[in-house]
Protein backbone atom coordinates (compact mmCIF):
# COMPACT_ATOMS: atom_id res chain seq x y z
CA UNK A 1 0.00 0.00 0.00
CA UNK A 2 1.12 3.34 -1.28
CA UNK A 3 2.60 6.18 1.64
CA UNK A 4 -0.29 8.04 0.33
CA UNK A 5 -2.89 6.02 0.32
CA UNK A 6 -1.62 5.03 3.96
CA UNK A 7 -2.17 9.19 4.58
CA UNK A 8 -5.61 9.04 3.35
CA UNK A 9 -6.66 6.24 5.35
CA UNK A 10 -5.59 7.48 7.95
CA UNK A 11 -6.99 10.83 8.12
CA UNK A 12 -10.30 9.09 7.09
CA UNK A 13 -10.22 8.05 10.23
CA UNK A 14 -9.44 10.87 12.33
CA UNK A 15 -12.87 12.09 10.20
CA UNK A 16 -14.65 9.53 11.45
CA UNK A 17 -13.64 9.98 15.59
CA UNK A 18 -14.71 13.70 15.00
CA UNK A 19 -11.25 15.49 14.25
CA UNK A 20 -10.12 16.68 10.34
CA UNK A 21 -6.59 16.03 9.43
CA UNK A 22 -4.66 19.22 8.81
CA UNK A 23 -1.33 20.76 8.45
CA UNK A 24 0.72 21.25 11.88
CA UNK A 25 -0.39 24.96 11.98
CA UNK A 26 -4.35 24.51 12.29
CA UNK A 27 -6.79 22.31 13.92
CA UNK A 28 -10.03 22.29 13.18
CA UNK A 29 -12.58 20.33 15.26
CA UNK A 30 -15.38 19.04 13.91
CA UNK A 31 -18.01 20.17 16.11
CA UNK A 32 -21.68 21.60 14.82
CA UNK A 33 -22.10 25.02 15.20
CA UNK A 34 -25.67 26.68 14.45
CA UNK A 35 -27.59 29.25 12.31
CA UNK A 36 -28.10 31.59 15.42
CA UNK A 37 -25.20 31.25 17.43
CA UNK A 38 -24.94 30.57 20.94
CA UNK A 39 -27.92 28.50 22.38
CA UNK A 40 -29.50 27.20 19.12
CA UNK A 41 -30.77 23.70 17.96
CA UNK A 42 -27.25 22.19 16.51
CA UNK A 43 -27.18 22.16 12.80
CA UNK A 44 -24.71 20.53 10.41
CA UNK A 45 -23.05 22.93 7.67
CA UNK A 46 -24.73 22.25 4.55
CA UNK A 47 -20.89 22.53 2.90
CA UNK A 48 -18.10 20.98 3.20
CA UNK A 49 -15.41 22.92 4.74
CA UNK A 50 -11.98 23.57 2.27
CA UNK A 51 -9.89 19.76 2.04
CA UNK A 52 -7.07 20.38 4.43
CA UNK A 53 -3.74 18.95 3.85
CA UNK A 54 -2.64 15.58 5.09
CA UNK A 55 -0.93 15.71 8.28
CA UNK A 56 2.20 14.07 9.44
CA UNK A 57 3.21 11.10 11.19
CA UNK A 58 4.25 13.90 13.84
CA UNK A 59 1.05 15.97 13.58
CA UNK A 60 -0.60 12.46 14.49
CA UNK A 61 1.14 11.67 17.72
CA UNK A 62 1.06 15.20 19.18
CA UNK A 63 -2.98 14.56 18.22
CA UNK A 64 -2.67 11.21 19.95
CA UNK A 65 -1.53 13.32 23.28
CA UNK A 66 -4.14 15.76 22.80
CA UNK A 67 -7.01 13.34 23.03
CA UNK A 68 -5.54 11.27 25.75
CA UNK A 69 -5.41 14.40 27.48
CA UNK A 70 -8.96 15.09 26.56
CA UNK A 71 -10.13 12.04 28.29
CA UNK A 72 -8.34 12.68 31.71
CA UNK A 73 -9.47 16.66 31.79
CA UNK A 74 -13.09 15.73 29.99
CA UNK A 75 -15.07 17.19 27.20
CA UNK A 76 -14.46 20.96 26.99
CA UNK A 77 -17.32 23.17 26.27
CA UNK A 78 -15.48 25.27 24.60
CA UNK A 79 -12.70 24.84 21.67
CA UNK A 80 -10.30 27.14 21.70
CA UNK A 81 -7.39 26.73 18.99
CA UNK A 82 -4.09 28.37 19.52
CA UNK A 83 -2.16 29.11 16.78
CA UNK A 84 1.83 29.08 17.23
CA UNK A 85 3.72 30.20 14.06
CA UNK A 86 3.57 28.36 10.90
CA UNK A 87 5.95 24.86 11.91
CA UNK A 88 5.12 24.42 14.86
CA UNK A 89 3.01 22.15 16.59
CA UNK A 90 -0.90 23.18 17.61
CA UNK A 91 -1.48 23.28 21.12
CA UNK A 92 -5.36 22.76 22.22
CA UNK A 93 -6.28 24.50 25.70
CA UNK A 94 -9.53 23.32 27.27
CA UNK A 95 -11.07 25.50 29.84
CA UNK A 96 -12.89 23.54 32.13
CA UNK A 97 -16.32 24.84 33.54
CA UNK A 98 -16.76 26.06 37.25
CA UNK A 99 -18.27 22.71 39.55
CA UNK A 100 -21.16 25.63 40.29
CA UNK A 101 -23.00 28.36 38.38
CA UNK A 102 -22.76 31.64 39.39
CA UNK A 103 -26.17 31.63 41.22
CA UNK A 104 -26.23 27.61 41.83
CA UNK A 105 -26.20 26.66 45.37
CA UNK A 106 -25.98 23.57 46.68
CA UNK A 107 -29.46 22.30 47.16
CA UNK A 108 -29.40 22.87 43.21
CA UNK A 109 -28.31 20.22 40.62
CA UNK A 110 -24.90 20.33 39.13
CA UNK A 111 -24.73 21.74 35.71
CA UNK A 112 -24.91 19.44 33.29
CA UNK A 113 -23.90 20.49 29.41
CA UNK A 114 -26.04 18.38 27.55
CA UNK A 115 -29.09 20.10 28.46
CA UNK A 116 -27.84 23.43 29.04
CA UNK A 117 -29.11 23.89 32.74
CA UNK A 118 -26.39 25.91 33.88
CA UNK A 119 -26.76 29.57 34.62
CA UNK A 120 -29.25 31.32 36.65
CA UNK A 121 -32.95 30.84 36.37
CA UNK A 122 -35.93 32.81 37.94
CA UNK A 123 -36.79 31.95 41.27
CA UNK A 124 -38.36 28.25 42.23
CA UNK A 125 -38.39 27.38 38.46
CA UNK A 126 -35.19 25.34 37.13
CA UNK A 127 -35.72 23.62 33.88
CA UNK A 128 -33.35 21.34 30.93
CA UNK A 129 -35.02 20.08 27.62
CA UNK A 130 -35.31 16.32 26.84
CA UNK A 131 -33.21 15.82 24.16
CA UNK A 132 -33.31 12.14 22.54
CA UNK A 133 -30.51 10.62 21.42
CA UNK A 134 -30.45 10.48 17.64
CA UNK A 135 -33.72 12.62 16.88
CA UNK A 136 -32.80 15.67 15.34
CA UNK A 137 -35.73 18.67 16.46
CA UNK A 138 -37.27 20.86 14.09
CA UNK A 139 -37.59 24.51 14.11
CA UNK A 140 -40.32 25.34 16.68
CA UNK A 141 -40.89 21.55 18.10
CA UNK A 142 -42.90 20.79 20.67
CA UNK A 143 -40.94 20.75 23.65
CA UNK A 144 -40.44 18.78 26.28
CA UNK A 145 -38.76 19.08 29.93
CA UNK A 146 -38.27 18.40 33.20
CA UNK A 147 -37.90 20.31 35.84
CA UNK A 148 -36.39 20.88 39.52
CA UNK A 149 -38.50 20.15 42.46
CA UNK A 150 -36.00 21.29 45.14
CA UNK A 151 -38.30 19.63 48.30
CA UNK A 152 -37.28 16.03 46.59
CA UNK A 153 -33.94 17.38 45.28
CA UNK A 154 -35.31 15.48 41.43
CA UNK A 155 -35.75 16.19 38.30
CA UNK A 156 -39.58 15.99 36.90
CA UNK A 157 -41.71 16.29 34.01
CA UNK A 158 -44.11 18.21 36.36
CA UNK A 159 -43.82 21.87 35.83
CA UNK A 160 -44.07 23.17 39.58
CA UNK A 161 -46.31 26.27 40.68
CA UNK A 162 -43.99 28.41 41.04
CA UNK A 163 -42.87 28.45 37.64
CA UNK A 164 -46.53 30.26 36.80
CA UNK A 165 -47.51 33.84 38.08
CA UNK A 166 -51.07 33.21 39.47
CA UNK A 167 -52.73 36.62 39.62
CA UNK A 168 -55.37 37.15 41.81
CA UNK A 169 -59.41 36.83 41.90
CA UNK A 170 -60.53 40.64 40.50
CA UNK A 171 -63.65 40.16 42.34
CA UNK A 172 -66.34 42.86 42.78
CA UNK A 173 -65.25 45.43 45.39
CA UNK A 174 -61.48 44.81 44.48
CA UNK A 175 -59.51 48.11 44.81
CA UNK A 176 -57.75 48.80 41.70
CA UNK A 177 -55.25 50.54 41.16
CA UNK A 178 -56.06 54.82 41.11
CA UNK A 179 -59.72 53.51 41.98
CA UNK A 180 -60.36 52.02 38.60
CA UNK A 181 -59.97 49.33 36.18
CA UNK A 182 -59.80 51.61 33.39
CA UNK A 183 -55.61 51.22 31.46
CA UNK A 184 -53.77 54.24 31.88
CA UNK A 185 -50.56 55.39 29.81
CA UNK A 186 -47.36 57.22 30.48
CA UNK A 187 -44.96 57.09 27.66
CA UNK A 188 -41.68 58.17 26.95
CA UNK A 189 -39.01 58.20 23.83
CA UNK A 190 -37.68 55.03 25.16
CA UNK A 191 -40.44 53.06 26.86
CA UNK A 192 -44.30 53.44 27.94
CA UNK A 193 -45.72 52.47 31.78
CA UNK A 194 -49.16 51.28 31.80
CA UNK A 195 -51.35 51.61 34.73
CA UNK A 196 -54.15 48.17 34.09
CA UNK A 197 -53.27 47.01 30.86
CA UNK A 198 -55.27 44.17 29.98
CA UNK A 199 -54.75 40.98 28.51
CA UNK A 200 -56.73 38.21 26.91
CA UNK A 201 -55.64 35.07 25.07
CA UNK A 202 -52.41 36.56 23.54
CA UNK A 203 -53.58 39.89 23.00
CA UNK A 204 -53.43 43.16 24.78
CA UNK A 205 -56.17 45.50 25.18
CA UNK A 206 -56.56 49.10 26.51
CA UNK A 207 -59.42 49.74 28.74
CA UNK A 208 -60.80 52.94 28.06
CA UNK A 209 -64.22 54.83 29.36
CA UNK A 210 -66.09 57.41 28.42
CA UNK A 211 -67.04 59.73 25.47
CA UNK A 212 -63.70 60.24 24.09
CA UNK A 213 -62.53 57.74 21.75
CA UNK A 214 -59.07 56.35 21.69
CA UNK A 215 -56.93 54.72 18.61
CA UNK A 216 -55.28 51.29 18.64
CA UNK A 217 -51.63 51.55 18.63
CA UNK A 218 -49.03 49.25 18.31
CA UNK A 219 -47.32 48.33 21.66
CA UNK A 220 -44.32 45.98 19.82
CA UNK A 221 -43.06 45.13 16.60
CA UNK A 222 -45.53 42.01 17.15
CA UNK A 223 -48.04 42.90 19.20
CA UNK A 224 -51.01 45.37 18.85
CA UNK A 225 -53.06 47.20 21.15
CA UNK A 226 -55.84 46.67 21.50
CA UNK A 227 -59.26 49.21 22.21
CA UNK A 228 -61.88 47.61 24.89
CA UNK A 229 -64.13 50.93 24.73
CA UNK A 230 -66.84 50.83 27.70
CA UNK A 231 -69.28 53.34 28.98
CA UNK A 232 -67.91 52.37 32.75
CA UNK A 233 -65.00 50.82 32.93
CA UNK A 234 -65.91 49.52 36.86
CA UNK A 235 -69.38 48.18 35.80
CA UNK A 236 -67.61 45.79 32.83
CA UNK A 237 -64.95 44.72 34.81
CA UNK A 238 -67.33 43.88 37.71
CA UNK A 239 -68.72 40.81 36.33
CA UNK A 240 -65.25 39.68 34.81
CA UNK A 241 -63.61 36.82 35.25
CA UNK A 242 -60.59 38.69 35.99
CA UNK A 243 -57.32 37.98 37.58
CA UNK A 244 -54.87 40.74 38.65
CA UNK A 245 -50.94 40.50 38.92
CA UNK A 246 -49.93 43.14 40.99
CA UNK A 247 -47.01 44.65 41.66
CA UNK A 248 -44.39 45.54 38.60
CA UNK A 249 -44.51 43.46 35.39
CA UNK A 250 -41.99 43.89 32.71
CA UNK A 251 -43.31 42.46 29.22
CA UNK A 252 -40.68 41.41 26.81
CA UNK A 253 -41.55 41.26 23.11
CA UNK A 254 -38.66 39.29 21.85
CA UNK A 255 -39.21 40.63 18.14
CA UNK A 256 -36.86 38.70 16.30
CA UNK A 257 -39.44 35.45 17.21
CA UNK A 258 -37.91 33.81 13.79
CA UNK A 259 -34.47 33.90 15.25
CA UNK A 260 -35.28 32.87 18.94
CA UNK A 261 -31.86 32.29 20.07
CA UNK A 262 -29.65 35.04 18.13
CA UNK A 263 -28.12 36.60 21.28
CA UNK A 264 -27.14 39.52 19.39
CA UNK A 265 -31.06 40.30 19.18
CA UNK A 266 -31.31 39.62 23.01
CA UNK A 267 -28.18 42.54 23.24
CA UNK A 268 -30.23 44.87 21.44
CA UNK A 269 -33.12 44.79 23.52
CA UNK A 270 -31.38 44.06 26.77
CA UNK A 271 -28.97 46.78 26.50
CA UNK A 272 -31.59 49.68 26.38
CA UNK A 273 -33.72 47.98 29.13
CA UNK A 274 -30.61 48.10 31.44
CA UNK A 275 -30.52 51.95 30.73
CA UNK A 276 -34.26 51.85 31.04
CA UNK A 277 -34.60 50.70 34.08
CA UNK A 278 -31.90 52.75 36.00
CA UNK A 279 -34.04 55.99 34.92
CA UNK A 280 -37.35 54.81 36.23
CA UNK A 281 -36.77 54.97 40.35
CA UNK A 282 -40.38 54.35 40.35
CA UNK A 283 -40.45 50.92 38.65
CA UNK A 284 -38.96 47.98 40.65
CA UNK A 285 -35.47 47.34 40.03
CA UNK A 286 -36.09 43.81 39.36
CA UNK A 287 -39.41 43.87 38.47
CA UNK A 288 -41.75 41.79 40.55
CA UNK A 289 -42.38 39.19 37.54
CA UNK A 290 -41.02 39.78 33.52
CA UNK A 291 -43.15 38.22 31.55
CA UNK A 292 -41.37 37.41 27.89
CA UNK A 293 -43.80 36.89 24.97
CA UNK A 294 -43.85 34.36 21.63
CA UNK A 295 -40.96 32.34 22.68
CA UNK A 296 -40.17 29.07 24.67
CA UNK A 297 -37.86 27.78 27.65
CA UNK A 298 -35.72 26.11 25.67
CA UNK A 299 -34.71 29.78 24.06
CA UNK A 300 -33.58 31.06 27.12
CA UNK A 301 -30.08 29.86 26.88
CA UNK A 302 -27.59 30.88 29.73
CA UNK A 303 -26.08 33.68 27.69
CA UNK A 304 -29.97 35.34 27.43
CA UNK A 305 -30.55 34.48 31.15
CA UNK A 306 -27.29 36.49 32.23
CA UNK A 307 -27.67 39.21 30.45
CA UNK A 308 -31.40 39.30 31.55
CA UNK A 309 -30.24 39.58 35.17
CA UNK A 310 -27.45 42.32 34.72
CA UNK A 311 -30.13 44.25 32.47
CA UNK A 312 -33.06 43.72 35.00
CA UNK A 313 -31.05 44.74 38.26
CA UNK A 314 -30.41 41.09 39.81
CA UNK A 315 -28.20 40.76 42.36
CA UNK A 316 -25.17 38.51 42.36
CA UNK A 317 -26.37 34.79 43.62
CA UNK A 318 -29.70 36.09 43.89
CA UNK A 319 -32.39 34.69 41.17
CA UNK A 320 -34.49 35.71 38.12
CA UNK A 321 -37.98 37.34 38.93
CA UNK A 322 -40.89 34.75 38.28
CA UNK A 323 -41.34 34.52 34.65
CA UNK A 324 -44.85 34.21 32.78
CA UNK A 325 -44.37 32.36 29.34
CA UNK A 326 -47.12 31.74 26.95
CA UNK A 327 -48.03 28.09 26.59
CA UNK A 328 -45.98 26.21 24.19
CA UNK A 329 -47.06 25.31 20.63
CA UNK A 330 -45.70 23.54 18.18
CA UNK A 331 -46.07 26.31 15.52
CA UNK A 332 -44.70 29.59 15.73
CA UNK A 333 -47.25 31.11 14.26
CA UNK A 334 -49.87 29.76 16.86
CA UNK A 335 -47.41 30.39 19.68
CA UNK A 336 -48.06 34.43 18.59
CA UNK A 337 -51.69 34.26 20.20
CA UNK A 338 -50.99 31.65 22.67
CA UNK A 339 -52.52 31.91 26.40
CA UNK A 340 -50.57 32.64 29.53
CA UNK A 341 -49.33 29.61 30.96
CA UNK A 342 -51.81 28.65 34.20
CA UNK A 343 -54.55 30.75 32.90
CA UNK A 344 -57.75 29.86 30.61
CA UNK A 345 -57.74 31.17 27.52
CA UNK A 346 -61.35 33.11 28.02
CA UNK A 347 -59.52 34.59 31.24
CA UNK A 348 -58.44 38.18 31.31
CA UNK A 349 -55.51 39.07 33.01
CA UNK A 350 -54.69 42.60 34.17
CA UNK A 351 -51.27 43.58 34.77
CA UNK A 352 -51.35 46.36 37.72
CA UNK A 353 -47.89 48.22 36.36
CA UNK A 354 -46.51 47.27 33.34
CA UNK A 355 -43.32 48.68 31.74
CA UNK A 356 -42.60 47.98 27.44
CA UNK A 357 -39.69 48.73 25.95
CA UNK A 358 -40.04 50.70 22.36
CA UNK A 359 -38.29 48.18 20.14
CA UNK A 360 -36.84 49.39 16.90
CA UNK A 361 -39.51 49.42 15.09
CA UNK A 362 -41.38 51.42 17.40
CA UNK A 363 -38.67 54.35 17.47
CA UNK A 364 -36.60 52.76 20.33
CA UNK A 365 -32.42 52.20 20.32
CA UNK A 366 -29.93 49.16 19.74
CA UNK A 367 -27.99 49.91 22.72
CA UNK A 368 -27.79 51.43 26.00
CA UNK A 369 -28.76 55.15 26.22
CA UNK A 370 -25.06 56.97 27.43
CA UNK A 371 -21.69 55.43 27.81
CA UNK A 372 -21.66 55.21 31.49
CA UNK A 373 -24.87 52.76 31.38
CA UNK A 374 -22.85 50.55 28.50
CA UNK A 375 -19.61 50.44 31.12
CA UNK A 376 -21.63 49.87 34.21
CA UNK A 377 -23.41 46.81 32.41
CA UNK A 378 -20.25 45.30 31.50
CA UNK A 379 -18.71 45.24 34.84
CA UNK A 380 -21.56 44.06 36.43
CA UNK A 381 -21.94 40.93 34.08
CA UNK A 382 -18.20 40.25 34.91
CA UNK A 383 -19.25 40.70 39.11
CA UNK A 384 -22.21 38.20 37.94
CA UNK A 385 -19.80 35.84 37.27
CA UNK A 386 -16.89 35.92 40.24
CA UNK A 387 -14.54 37.29 37.65
CA UNK A 388 -13.10 40.54 37.58
CA UNK A 389 -13.83 43.13 35.35
CA UNK A 390 -11.06 44.29 32.60
CA UNK A 391 -9.72 47.93 33.82
CA UNK A 392 -8.79 50.71 31.71
CA UNK A 393 -5.41 52.27 31.07
CA UNK A 394 -3.87 48.73 30.98
CA UNK A 395 -2.40 47.64 27.85
CA UNK A 396 -4.47 45.02 25.80
CA UNK A 397 -3.54 41.29 25.45
CA UNK A 398 -1.30 40.93 22.35
CA UNK A 399 -3.83 38.46 21.38
CA UNK A 400 -6.03 38.22 18.26
CA UNK A 401 -9.00 35.73 19.16
CA UNK A 402 -11.00 34.78 15.75
CA UNK A 403 -14.45 33.71 15.98
CA UNK A 404 -15.00 30.78 14.00
CA UNK A 405 -18.60 30.17 12.47
CA UNK A 406 -19.69 26.81 11.37
CA UNK A 407 -23.62 26.36 9.90
CA UNK A 408 -23.47 29.62 7.46
CA UNK A 409 -21.78 33.01 7.74
CA UNK A 410 -18.41 30.90 7.43
CA UNK A 411 -14.97 32.48 5.88
CA UNK A 412 -14.32 30.06 2.86
CA UNK A 413 -10.36 30.71 2.99
CA UNK A 414 -10.27 30.16 6.95
CA UNK A 415 -7.07 28.57 6.87
CA UNK A 416 -5.48 31.49 4.70
CA UNK A 417 -6.61 34.35 6.53
CA UNK A 418 -5.74 32.62 9.69
CA UNK A 419 -2.19 32.07 8.82
CA UNK A 420 -1.93 35.92 7.84
CA UNK A 421 -3.21 36.95 10.93
CA UNK A 422 -0.80 35.10 12.64
CA UNK A 423 2.04 37.66 11.07
CA UNK A 424 0.72 40.21 13.68
CA UNK A 425 0.11 38.51 17.22
CA UNK A 426 -0.33 34.82 18.63
CA UNK A 427 -4.10 33.87 17.31
CA UNK A 428 -6.67 31.62 18.96
CA UNK A 429 -9.66 30.21 16.99
CA UNK A 430 -12.88 29.95 19.08
CA UNK A 431 -16.19 28.29 18.47
CA UNK A 432 -18.84 29.69 20.74
CA UNK A 433 -22.11 27.28 20.95
CA UNK A 434 -24.91 26.08 22.58
CA UNK A 435 -22.60 23.94 25.03
CA UNK A 436 -20.24 26.96 25.94
CA UNK A 437 -20.86 28.41 29.46
CA UNK A 438 -20.95 32.17 29.52
CA UNK A 439 -18.22 32.13 32.18
CA UNK A 440 -15.97 30.51 29.33
CA UNK A 441 -16.84 33.03 27.20
CA UNK A 442 -16.34 35.71 29.55
CA UNK A 443 -12.86 34.56 30.29
CA UNK A 444 -12.14 34.22 26.70
CA UNK A 445 -13.14 38.22 25.81
CA UNK A 446 -11.52 39.38 28.85
CA UNK A 447 -7.98 38.03 27.74
CA UNK A 448 -8.61 38.91 23.85
CA UNK A 449 -6.76 42.56 22.30
CA UNK A 450 -8.57 42.13 18.98
CA UNK A 451 -11.64 40.30 18.16
CA UNK A 452 -12.26 39.27 14.64
CA UNK A 453 -15.62 37.57 13.50
CA UNK A 454 -18.04 37.32 10.20
CA UNK A 455 -21.03 39.76 11.48
CA UNK A 456 -23.00 37.14 13.27
CA UNK A 457 -24.76 37.41 16.51
CA UNK A 458 -21.98 35.98 19.00
CA UNK A 459 -20.28 39.11 18.23
CA UNK A 460 -23.11 40.58 21.15
CA UNK A 461 -19.71 39.52 23.51
CA UNK A 462 -17.82 42.07 21.68
CA UNK A 463 -19.11 44.42 24.37
CA UNK A 464 -17.57 43.24 27.04
CA UNK A 465 -13.86 43.55 25.55
CA UNK A 466 -11.14 44.84 27.89
CA UNK A 467 -10.90 49.04 27.42
CA UNK A 468 -8.85 49.83 24.30
CA UNK A 469 -9.42 46.48 22.55
CA UNK A 470 -10.90 46.56 18.88
CA UNK A 471 -13.27 44.57 16.82
CA UNK A 472 -12.28 43.30 13.10
CA UNK A 473 -15.59 42.28 11.34
CA UNK A 474 -15.98 40.67 8.52
CA UNK A 475 -19.12 41.74 6.86
CA UNK A 476 -21.04 39.62 3.87
CA UNK A 477 -22.54 41.53 0.90
CA UNK A 478 -25.69 43.11 0.83
CA UNK A 479 -25.55 43.08 4.33
CA UNK A 480 -27.37 47.03 4.79
CA UNK A 481 -30.81 46.64 5.38
CA UNK A 482 -32.09 48.90 8.60
CA UNK A 483 -28.32 49.47 9.09
CA UNK A 484 -27.85 45.78 9.89
CA UNK A 485 -24.19 46.20 9.00
CA UNK A 486 -23.50 48.76 12.11
CA UNK A 487 -26.19 46.69 14.58
CA UNK A 488 -22.72 45.72 16.83
CA UNK A 489 -20.51 48.99 16.05
CA UNK A 490 -23.28 50.95 16.86
CA UNK A 491 -23.06 49.31 20.39
CA UNK A 492 -19.32 49.14 20.65
CA UNK A 493 -19.43 53.14 19.82
CA UNK A 494 -21.79 53.50 22.88
CA UNK A 495 -19.37 51.75 25.30
CA UNK A 496 -16.48 54.37 24.44
CA UNK A 497 -13.23 52.44 24.60
CA UNK A 498 -13.47 49.59 22.00
CA UNK A 499 -12.14 50.00 18.65
CA UNK A 500 -14.41 48.75 16.11
CA UNK A 501 -13.43 49.03 12.05
CA UNK A 502 -14.65 46.23 9.37
CA UNK A 503 -14.09 44.71 5.74
CA UNK A 504 -16.85 44.37 3.34
CA UNK A 505 -17.19 42.18 1.15
CA UNK A 506 -18.61 43.78 -2.04
CA UNK A 507 -18.20 41.50 -4.87
CA UNK A 508 -20.29 38.67 -6.42
CA UNK A 509 -17.28 36.45 -6.48
CA UNK A 510 -17.03 36.70 -2.46
CA UNK A 511 -20.71 35.66 -1.61
CA UNK A 512 -21.46 31.39 -1.83
CA UNK A 513 -25.22 31.11 -1.32
CA UNK A 514 -25.46 28.24 0.74
CA UNK A 515 -28.99 27.79 -1.32
CA UNK A 516 -28.90 27.69 -4.82
CA UNK A 517 -32.44 29.46 -4.79
CA UNK A 518 -30.98 32.60 -3.22
CA UNK A 519 -27.94 32.94 -5.47
CA UNK A 520 -30.59 32.55 -8.84
CA UNK A 521 -33.21 34.91 -7.01
CA UNK A 522 -30.52 37.33 -5.39
CA UNK A 523 -27.28 37.17 -6.38
CA UNK A 524 -26.96 40.05 -9.28
CA UNK A 525 -29.20 42.45 -6.88
CA UNK A 526 -27.23 45.45 -5.88
CA UNK A 527 -27.19 46.60 -2.16
CA UNK A 528 -29.93 49.08 -2.88
CA UNK A 529 -32.25 46.60 -4.45
CA UNK A 530 -31.75 44.50 -1.33
CA UNK A 531 -33.84 46.07 0.91
CA UNK A 532 -36.82 43.21 1.03
CA UNK A 533 -36.86 40.85 4.30
CA UNK A 534 -36.34 38.00 1.70
CA UNK A 535 -33.24 39.57 0.10
CA UNK A 536 -32.17 40.20 3.73
CA UNK A 537 -32.54 36.99 5.10
CA UNK A 538 -31.30 35.02 1.84
CA UNK A 539 -28.07 37.01 2.97
CA UNK A 540 -27.41 34.93 6.18
CA UNK A 541 -27.64 32.16 4.68
CA UNK A 542 -24.17 33.06 2.58
CA UNK A 543 -20.41 32.13 3.57
CA UNK A 544 -17.76 34.80 2.46
CA UNK A 545 -14.66 34.72 0.83
CA UNK A 546 -12.27 37.44 2.22
CA UNK A 547 -9.77 39.41 0.45
CA UNK A 548 -6.71 38.88 2.83
CA UNK A 549 -4.56 41.23 0.97
CA UNK A 550 -7.54 44.21 1.79
CA UNK A 551 -7.91 42.41 5.36
CA UNK A 552 -4.24 42.60 6.10
CA UNK A 553 -3.77 46.18 4.97
CA UNK A 554 -6.25 47.05 6.96
CA UNK A 555 -4.47 45.30 10.31
CA UNK A 556 -1.18 47.28 9.44
CA UNK A 557 -3.17 50.39 8.95
CA UNK A 558 -4.72 50.40 12.49
CA UNK A 559 -3.16 47.35 14.75
CA UNK A 560 -0.25 49.89 15.69
CA UNK A 561 -2.75 52.46 16.88
CA UNK A 562 -4.23 49.68 18.92
CA UNK A 563 -1.11 48.10 20.58
CA UNK A 564 -0.26 52.06 21.38
CA UNK A 565 -3.59 52.52 23.76
CA UNK A 566 -4.54 55.22 21.28
CA UNK A 567 -8.03 56.47 22.43
CA UNK A 568 -11.32 55.67 20.03
CA UNK A 569 -11.69 58.87 18.34
CA UNK A 570 -8.08 59.15 18.34
CA UNK A 571 -7.92 55.73 15.59
CA UNK A 572 -10.99 56.03 14.32
CA UNK A 573 -11.97 55.77 10.26
CA UNK A 574 -15.31 55.48 7.87
CA UNK A 575 -16.89 53.13 7.94
CA UNK A 576 -16.41 50.95 5.05
CA UNK A 577 -18.81 52.18 2.17
CA UNK A 578 -21.40 49.66 0.29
Amino acid sequence: MSTAELKRRKSKRLQNKGLQSTDASHTRPNVNSDKADAGSTKTNGSHDQPKARQGSFLWCCSMALVLLAALVVGTSQLGIFDRQPAGSLPSVTNKSPASLSPNQTDSQPEAESINNIQGIFPKGCQWRDIQHEGQAKKFWAKEEYEYWHGDVKQWKPEMPQTCAVRGAPAKEGYAWLNGTPRTEVECAATHCIYRNLWYNNGRFYLLVDGPAAVAPWKMTRNQDLNVVHVDDANQWAAPLDSKVVSGDTLIFDFVYFLHPTAIGHWSEMMFPLFSILRLEPAFKRPATQFMLLHLKRVHLMEWARAVMSVALGVKVHEDLPPMLMQQESDSVWTQIPSPLEGYEPHEWVSFERALVVRDIFTGGVRTFLSTEDAQAFRASMYKQYNLPAPESGRPVPRVITFQRKRANRRVINEDQLVRMLQEFAEVRVVEFNTSTSFHEQLQVISGTGVFISVHTSNLANAQFLPPGAAVFEIIQRNWVWENLDRSFQIQTEMMGDIHHYAWRARHRNQTVYINKRDSERFGDWTSQQCATEDCVEAHTNVDVVVNVNEFRALLRDRLPHVWAGKSVPEAAIPWPEV
